[in-house]
């Protein structure tokens, strides 16, 4: 008797309906999302499709631009169908910065980031003559919605080459504080759009609403500035100043750019103007203003300096940039701009000097609205430099100065300041060289504490290991506790670079000679220690914090483990602030690596920081006891045994999969009445997920083969050997799935009940396809979201590195649906009441032994990586216990699918109903008969 389709069949169906149409629509919008960060000719011609349907297109012609515009840049008509997406020197697609918006634009947000772009769609020629055209679009990216959603107009104006103005009108969507849905109408001008630029140029306009004031969708006026990236034209002629530099020609020397390609000049450049440290004069504690080329931050002198480059030419070797002056030490994540406490300036390296020489100007008439700023007074002189030499006193591998022109009676008049690098981003650079000053306090404290014996049997890490960077928590007797780092600068008389060993560099450093026992060490150690203040029953109410900045030197004996140098402090407010700041050199630092051992991950350092000086000084302070709990094992050594564990993983997954796919082919041999049994998506799945990794996993082997024959080329044999092995072993599994799948569907076709299982196999593929669909919607979803959320912030990752995101999740995804690969079976076996044992204990049970190894090996992982969190704070508990979390519930669900089909195969596909479901059944089909 065959059963007959029912009312579930249908509902399935229109479920798979409905949910393709809905993740359509999501990857449609997540599409969208993506390409708006690409700037490519497909990804635009995309944005401008998905713009033509947008829910607010039609809205734009409630506008009129002649009502708002006309006396800006008065309308025209075009003379061409042809349209581009450039005008003038604006390259399609700009950024900016604004103030203002509320109503809308949150203003929390725009504390941390008040960027904003444009972008220019359709730009056509009029009849008039220097008027264009112009069709584009304005995103600003928070708004009041709970969920980040940008606040987006859509715009149509006109541009007069002449004038430089731009004139244009529209709508757009944003939501309200309250979360309600806004259409708000808007005019936006520009001015100073104009061919070409120079360094006073900035481009300024406005954005109104359109709306009354007690209208539900206006907001308040938005100021917004541009700078100018096409046809800018350099104006600083560094010989035209040559006597305003003159004092910075100090006869240091400093590191030549002229020996590197010009190519190298912007990336050097731009990759180490980051952040620095400000060094004023004593006479700025007195609190006078003239240290400064503007007011004060809060009545407090700012402690760092940072630059943002907008635009360098590597042939003339020049630069434009943003200085901004700031109290904090973090280089922001999102763009800003504060015109109040930032300058701009225009650059010229001088050869001669190696030194990049910057003529600095100010933006002037700032207020609430910037309608009215523009860019002037440039009197301000600023030079940088990157010394050649690096010492115990002098270790910034960037420095610089900025200066005024006028005379100590003009208005405007700051006393010179000096800025540093907060710490060594110089490496890999030639010519770099660290010199050591301290010989004979080293010999006279350090090389009598050095044991002459080696240790016998026992190895400590090399002088050009990872592990001699470490972290370390530290207390005194005074019961001020902390933590801190510790550094390495150099290793010799050449700089850190325990990368080089994964890097393609110039050079030999992969067949330099082993290292002396005994190495020169330079380093930097930064910690930060808390005093308690108020203490109550052993609880600590508050604290205060205090911060230890140590540059050393000294001695490391490879085989014993010792490192023991010479330090010295800066003294003064906030360590560094005054120029002048005395120092304090009496400070001996010793710390003691513990052995290592085979296998080992980490192992253990002690120390301590002591001072020298005698107790009735009163620089003299308590000694520091230092103890990291855990450091890296040698970089190569680790990753080769990481890649080495990962293969033996995978070598052993497939090897128990080839046997116990191999025991059921045998079982169904002796069993042949099972095989139309068992589910065909089941094997598909099986099948498809040994083959992927052939075609995936082998290219990461082979791009990590050579990756680690670079590195180290003893090893590359033994690692193509181990691919080999596991690829041969997948392939086999693979075969052996493929086999069984061949045997199956061969006696399902020629089965008596081929129907009845025809339709079982189709419910159970609806309701595999309904999960597996909503298991993806979902998972886009959560990918898009998070997408929408770093937009929102601002946080401008590449296309490329989105959809490598999109990929990691995707693959998971998949891992999960090959952990249910019983799932089929169990559907299966409900849907024809099937009391055959079609597959055998050994293969069900084993393979779900196979799919628990990994979350079991993570669960151990995750585990320790929780205890390691305490010390490491690159370590996250939270996502270390959601991990956990997750692994050990797929783990319980792995065990309850395999009982699942213990107890269907023992009584009936349906002893997993409730027994009132079974009633209705057996009812069913006494009526059916």
């Amino acid at each position: 008797m065959s059963m007959k389709p029912s009312i579930m069949i249908q509902i399935c169906k229109l479920t798979v309906f409905f949910l393709f149409i809905s993740f359509s629509a999501k990857s449609a919008s997540f599409a969208e999302i993506v390409f708006e960060e690409s700037n490519d000719d497909e990804s635009k011609a995309f944005q401008s499709a998905m713009t033509e349907v947008n829910v607010y297109s039609e809205s734009e012609s409630e506008v009129a631009y002649s009502d708002y515009c006309s006396s800006v840049v008065p309308e025209s008509v075009t003379n061409s169908k042809a349209y581009t997406e450039s005008f003038g020197a604006f390259n399609g697609y700009e950024t900016g910065y604004y103030i203002g918006g509320n109503g809308i634009l949150n203003p929390k947000i725009n504390t941390i980031s008040n960027s904003f772009s444009f972008e220019t769609r359709h730009v056509s020629k009029t009849v008039a003559d220097g008027v264009w055209k112009i069709e584009g679009s304005l995103m600003f990216y928070e708004s009041y919605h709970p969920i980040p959603s940008p606040f987006h107009l859509k715009l149509h104006g006109f541009w007069s080459e002449f004038s430089g103005n731009l004139c244009m009108v529209g709508t757009g969507s944003a939501y309200s504080k309250q979360g309600n849905l806004l259409t708000p109408a808007a005019v936006f001008r520009l001015r100073n759009l104009r061919d070409s630029s120079n360094i006073t140029t900035l481009i300024t306009g406005t954005l109104e609403s359109l709306s009354s004031s007690d209208g539900v969708s206006y907001f308040e006026p938005i100021s917004v500035v541009m700078f100018r990236l096409l046809n800018y034209e350099y104006t600083f002629d560094f010989r035209e100043f040559t006597h305003q530099f003159s004092g910075e020609r100090d006869g240091l020397k400093n590191l030549a750019f002229n020996e590197l390609p010009s190519r190298r000049f912007c990336s050097m450049i731009m990759g180490h103007l980051n952040e620095f440290k400000l060094q004023y004069t004593r006479d700025c504690s007195s609190g006078k203003q003239t240290c400064l080329p503007f007011v004060r931050l809060n009545g407090y002198l700012p402690h760092f300096l940072s630059f943002s480059s907008i635009r360098c030419s590597e042939v003339e070797r020049r630069i434009r940039v943003l200085i901004e002056f700031r109290n904090t030490s973090h280089v922001r994540k999102y763009p800003s701009f504060y015109p109040n406490t930032t300058l701009i300036g225009e650059g010229t390296w001088d050869d001669r000097e190696n030194q990049l020489f910057v003529l600095v100007c100010r933006f002037l008439d700032i207020g609430e609205s910037w309608s009215n700023a523009h860019v002037g007074d440039c009197t301000t002189r600023l030079s940088f430099r990157f010394p050649a030499i690096l010492s115990i006193r002098e270790t910034s591998s960037a420095m610089g100065q900025i200066w005024t022109t006028k005379t100590a009676n003009d208005s405007g008049y700051f006393d010179r300041t000096i800025f540093r690098s907060t710490g060594n981003h110089m490496v890999g650079v030639p010519g770099l060289k660290y010199e050591y000053t301290e010989f004979n306090r080293v010999k006279n404290l350090c090389l009598r504490k050095v044991q002459l014996l080696r240790n016998k049997g026992q190895s400590y890490p090399s002088g050009h290991s990872t592990d001699l960077k470490f972290d370390m928590l530290v207390k005194s007797s005074e019961n001020k506790s902390g933590w801190g780092s510790a550094d390495p600068l150099a290793i010799g008389d050449q700089l850190y670079k325990p990368y080089l060993f994964l890097m393609d560099l110039p050079g030999t450093m992969l067949e330099r000679p082993v290292p002396a026992r005994l190495m020169n060490v330079s380093y930097e150690v930064s910690i930060t220690l808390q005093t308690p203040i108020d203490v109550a029953n052993g609880v600590l109410f508050s604290y205060i914090e205090e911060k230890v900045e140590i540059r050393a030197e000294g001695i490391y004996d490879s085989e014993t483990g010792k490192l023991c140098m010479v330090g010295c402090r800066k003294l003064g407010f906030d360590n560094q602030v005054f120029e002048n700041a005395s120092v304090d050199c009496e400070i001996l630092l010793n710390f003691e690596f513990s052995p290592l051992k085979p296998n080992q991950i980490g192992g253990y350092i002690t120390g301590s920081i002591e001072s020298t000086r005698t107790s009735s000084d009163l620089l003299k302070f308590d000694s520091l006891e230092v103890y990291s709990t855990i450091y890296k094992t040698d970089q190569r050594k680790s990753s080769i045994w990481t890649t080495d564990h990962q293969s033996t993983k995978v070598l052993l997954s497939n090897t128990l999969m080839c046997i116990f796919v191999g025991l059921q082919l045998y079982y169904v041999q002796n069993n042949p009445n099972v095989l139309p049994s068992i589910s065909l998506v089941m094997l598909v799945i099986l099948t498809l997920g040994h083959m992927v990794p052939l075609a995936l996993d082998y290219e990461t082997l082979r791009s990590n083969k050579q990756h680690w024959n670079m590195v180290s080329p003893h090893n590359g044999g033994l690692i193509e050997l181990n691919e080999v092995i596991v690829t041969v072993v997948m392939v086999v599994a693979f075969l052996l799935l493929l086999r069984l799948l061949q045997l199956t569907a061969s006696a399902r076709s020629r089965d008596r009940n081929r129907k009845s299982l025809l339709f079982a196999e189709e419910m159970t593929l609806i309701v595999i396809a309904c999960l597996y669909a909503a298991g993806a919607k979902f998972t886009l979803l959560v990918a898009t979201e998070k997408r929408r959320l770093d937009v929102a912030l601002l946080y401008f990752s590449s296309v490329e590195s989105w959809y490598h995101s999109i990929y990691n999740d995707f693959k998971s995804y998949a891992g999960l649906i090959l952990d249910g690969f019983l799932l089929p079976q169990i559907l299966l076996n409900m849907f024809s009441k099937s009391k055959q044992k079609a597959l055998s204990c050994s293969f069900y049970i084993g393979t779900t032994f196979v799919r628990l190894l990994p979350h079991a090996y993570d669960l151990h992982c995750n585990l320790n990586s929780v205890y390691y969190s305490m010390l490491q704070v690159s370590v996250s508990p939270v996502q270390c216990f959601v991990s956990a979390a997750w692994d050990v519930t797929i783990f319980w669900g792995l065990l309850l699918l395999a009982a699942i089909i213990y107890l269907q195969q023992k009584f009936d596909g349906h002893c997993i109903l409730p027994s009132r479901l079974r009633q209705l059944e057996s009812y069913s089909e006494e009526f059916h008969s």
